[in-house]
């Protein structure tokens, strides 16, 4: 009876190693099953939920691997299915399973520093994200004005129809494999950060929600070249909200003027547009910019004033008055010294 015990054991321990045995082939032989995509360039997109066959299909619809069933075994059997990273990747030197399953089921290391200056309009973040990182400008464009991202990303503001004024403008680092969402989602934390600690809490409001704090905001960022001036600019902007004035915005026009600035002249301010301040009271629809810290701390804090009227006077300030009479002698004034210089 022993020796029968004994045998089996013997036996249980021979199939065991045969399968470990078998097992550690297979494996070894999916990790080397090579890969080589036509194209050195090519990037692949992991979308968040991504599943080890929706990968290896991916990969197989972009022509790097002759049979996906070969990375679906593999993943099975490192157990790596669960562990694959959303992302942006490059494939450029990936050769075998191993290398892409590796590359996917790790976290970059590789980051990106990109910097947004305030003001900027999404647009221009968009096409400096696809020059430093190499994103989708499309993609990007869409999810800002995509209602059902936006409204994921708790800005608890249910009429937004665009992200412009709420990725906030810094420094960042990113990730190489960021893709679209994750740097959007960043930038809009970020934003979320800044205003709730420092921006709502230590200011008190100005009769102005957080949507319509922002729309002001990239008013002002938009009018300042110095930002010790933004809390003036500010002052005068909710002193002509309260008498029920039009804004007279330079800014707004020329957000709806497609391309770089230009000057203005009586026609553009007749623009049918609602973000005409010219024509239309009361603030625009929307954020015309990205404003920074400085903008939108004026925004909600303007100190305390009777101006109405303000104009540049070539040397990046502004000249500040309180009747339109005023306004108009020291738009002559500056038109002479101009002339002169």
């Amino acid at each position: 009876m022993k020796e029968i015990e004994q045998i089996n054991y013997t036996q249980i321990i021979y199939f065991v190693v045969i399968v470990f045995f078998l097992f550690l082939v297979t494996y070894t032989a999916t990790l080397i099953y090579p890969i080589s995509c036509s194209d050195d360039e090519t990037l692949l997109r992991i979308k968040e939920g991504s599943t080890g066959s929706m990968l290896a299909n991916n990969l197989h619809d972009l022509g790097c691997i002759d049979s996906p069933s070969i990375l679906k075994i593999s993943l099975k059997l490192g157990r790596k299915s669960t562990s694959i990273k959303t992302g942006r990747y490059s494939m450029k030197g990936i050769s075998t399973v191993g290398e892409l399953i590796g590359m996917v089921t790790n976290t970059s290391k590789n980051r990106v520093r990109v910097t947004f200056i305030e003001g900027w309009e999404i647009d221009k973040y968009a096409s400096v994200l696809e020059k430093k990182m190499g994103i989708d400008k499309e993609r990007f464009l869409y999810l800002c004005r995509d209602h059902n991202f936006i409204n994921s990303l708790g800005l608890n503001a249910p009429t937004l129809n665009s992200l412009e004024g709420f990725l906030y403008p810094d420094t960042y680092i990113f990730l190489d494999s960021y893709i679209e969402e994750d740097i959007i989602r960043v930038m809009v934390n970020q934003f979320k950060y800044i205003y709730d600690n420092f921006i709502y809490k230590r200011d008190v409001p100005n009769g102005l929600n957080m949507y319509e704090s922002v729309v002001m905001a990239s008013i002002i960022q938009g009018e300042a070249y110095i930002s010790d001036e933004m809390p003036k600019i500010s002052s005068v902007y909710h002193n002509r909200l309260k008498k029920n004035m039009l804004l007279q915005a330079d800014p707004t026009i020329q957000y709806i003027i497609p391309g770089p600035n230009i000057r203005l002249y009586n026609k553009h301010l007749r623009i049918k547009s609602k973000y005409n301040t010219y024509k239309y009271k009361g603030l625009p629809p929307g954020p015309i910019n990205n404003p920074g810290f400085s903008a939108l701390a004026a925004s909600v804090n303007p100190i305390s004033t009777t101006f109405l009227y303000f104009v540049a006077d070539g040397t990046g300030r502004h000249v500040f008055t309180r009747t339109n009479r005023d306004h108009v002698r020291e738009k002559e004034r500056i038109k002479r010294q101009r002339r002169r210089k």
